[in-house]
């Protein structure tokens, strides 16, 4: 039996024991993560620094190699805090969302219960590990992590330390494992393993996502790149779109909820433009235009029709000019991932065409693209950001981990 096959049919019998597990019992085993993590500030760093060497032997580039780096102390503080916030949020397992008497006297309840196995297949980000162990324990599913190669030696070192705190609780160490061995193999063979996984979440490259969702036959939820738009139509105040803009892009460039384009209505255009370009680019930021925009700021290229398909995962920024809001919907809905969707306006009518036109899992007026976060959202932290309209968009929280269940109560009831 391949090892892969042995940690599925582990994971599915610590499933089985974790969903009648009480939650403050799995609190206590995310608060004793967080500390144990806090504990291992040192060892997390070096493991760390030791991915970072093999993946630039490796030749991994250097914007993802950002992506994988742990900078100090206070990125580990933010893995041990985010496994601290999902101990403190809501807890919904065995919640009853319907509750009914028949006049015969059977009862049918309707209560939330948790999926069984997750798996998680992610980008070298070791914050991952986090994150979705947090979201898993709260939602008394057990995860298999399928981790990159570059980030083995860290998330080994953090699921080790979670898998302790399992232990020291009182629950099994295989409700939290990682998948390290057999490559996409594993992957490949999880993504149809339905009689042990529950549900599949991808969380990477668009390759190698779309490549395991054709073969996928076990449900699947892609959180997949983000090509974010901002339409600055012709009665957007300036301030506000400046400050939508930078907010949008200039903090963390590399983020899926960040712009990667403006559409720019013409007469906006003519009047602003080259004010807010300008001050973009003394931000560090580099443009792309198409051939209308190019007048607005010297040193913007011009944009080749990739730069409209893709998440520049760096401080670039596409513009095009638009004569007006149809122009917009349809740029986006040709290039949209989707994830989320930007108007900057004061036309109330504008507005509401935008947000119900548009084809995106959030569609914001006025306000940063950078919002869309299960943190922001209220869910406690997420798994990724879904790009997908079903099962489920936008941030995928711990409320999505949960399926409803039916329940039947009778005293010899049958079916007249």
């Amino acid at each position: 039996m391949r090892k892969v096959e042995q940690q599925a049919i582990a994971a599915k019998a610590a499933a089985r024991e974790l969903a009648l597990k009480p939650a403050v019992q799995r609190t206590a085993v995310l608060k004793r993560a967080a500390i144990l993590i806090r504990q291992h500030v040192d060892g997390i760093l070096q493991a760390n620094q030791l991915d970072l060497q093999l993946a630039q032997q490796k030749g991994l580039d250097l914007t993802r190699q950002g992506i994988l780096a742990l900078k100090s102390a206070d990125d580990v503080e933010a893995m041990a805090f985010s496994l601290e916030r999902m101990a403190n949020h809501d807890d919904a397992v065995n919640r009853v969302c319907q509750s009914y008497h028949e006049p015969s006297g059977l009862r049918r309840e309707q209560r939330l219960v948790p999926l069984g196995v997750v798996t998680m297949v992610y980008e070298a980000r070791p914050s991952v590990v986090c994150d979705s162990a947090g979201i898993c324990l709260r939602t008394a599913n057990a995860l298999l992590l399928c981790c990159s190669h570059y980030s083995v030696n860290t998330d080994t070192v953090i699921v080790d330390l979670i898998r302790r705190a399992l232990v020291e609780k009182g629950l099994s160490a295989d409700c939290i494992q990682l998948v390290t061995q057999e490559g996409f193999e594993a992957t490949y063979w999880l993504s149809q393993a339905e009689k042990y996984v529950s549900l599949l979440i991808l969380r990477g490259g668009y390759a190698a996502s779309a490549a395991i969702r054709r073969q996928a036959t076990v449900p699947v939820l892609v959180a997949g790149p983000g090509n974010c738009h901002i339409f600055i139509d012709a009665s957007a105040p300036y301030q506000m779109t400046l400050d939508i803009v930078r907010n949008s892009k200039v903090p963390r460039p590399l983020a899926c909820n960040a712009a990667e384009t403006l559409l720019v209505h013409a007469a906006w255009a003519e009047e602003f433009l080259s004010d807010l370009l300008a001050q973009l680019e003394a931000e560090g930021m580099a443009l792309r235009g198409c051939s209308r925009a190019l007048k607005y700021a010297e040193s913007m290229q011009p944009a080749v029709e990739s730069d409209w398909e893709v998440e520049f995962f760096a401080p670039v920024l596409a513009v095009k000019i638009v004569d007006d809001l149809d122009a917009a919907i349809d740029h986006i809905n040709t290039y949209r991932t989707p994830h989320t969707e930007c108007i900057i306006t004061a036309d109330q009518q504008n507005a509401e065409r935008f947000l119900l036109e548009v084809e995106a899992n959030v569609a914001c007026l006025n306000a940063s693209t950078r919002l869309t976060d299960g943190i922001q959202f209220g869910y406690g932290g997420e798994m990724g950001i879904s790009t997908q309209f079903l099962p489920c968009g936008g941030p995928i929280g711990p409320q999505h981990l949960l399926r409803r269940k039916f329940f039947l109560y009778g005293s010899g009831h049958l079916r007249q």
